[in-house]
């Protein structure tokens, strides 16, 4: 289990690096559905979310209870979410792939920083309210 310290440092890398939106590539133009719609909508929350700087939002709707936690237990989520969506430029992720194992899921995502194209794996929890939720970043 991640430390409330490592959390916000992956929270940090995440935002810092990667971005923060979703875009669709070809292949995702389909409508998704079941699993991959809960991990798409969480993503594209995230990122809208951070876009329009709504860290408020992010802490309770987007975030897992248990990474929530872990940022509270070091101050507060949304101050920790809210300085790092601060030294974000670009908001464009794209989910290039996917796995499921339960409850728990893996997407890996494509953004840009300081341009040039990385991945970043995002983990995601199926809480029993709320869907799919951002269980860890980076």
């Amino acid at each position: 289990m991640r430390t409330p310290r490592t959390a916000i440092l992956s929270l940090g890398l995440a935002l810092a690096l990667g971005g923060c939106s979703l875009t669709q590539t070809d292949k995702q133009k389909r409508l998704p559905t079941g699993n991959l719609k809960g991990i798409s909508d969480a993503i594209s929350n995230f990122s809208s979310d951070a876009k329009s700087g709504d860290s408020s939002t992010i802490c309770k709707s987007v975030l897992s209870t248990a990474l929530k936690d872990q940022l509270n237990s070091n101050g507060s989520c949304t101050t920790v979410v809210n300085n790092q969506l601060a030294t974000v430029s670009d908001y464009t992720l794209t989910i290039e792939k996917y796995g499921v194992s339960g409850d728990t899921a893996k997407a890996v995502v494509q953004a840009t920083d300081n341009g040039k194209l990385r991945l970043y794996t995002v983990d995601l929890v199926k809480q029993a309210k709320g869907g799919w939720r951002l269980s860890s970043l980076g």
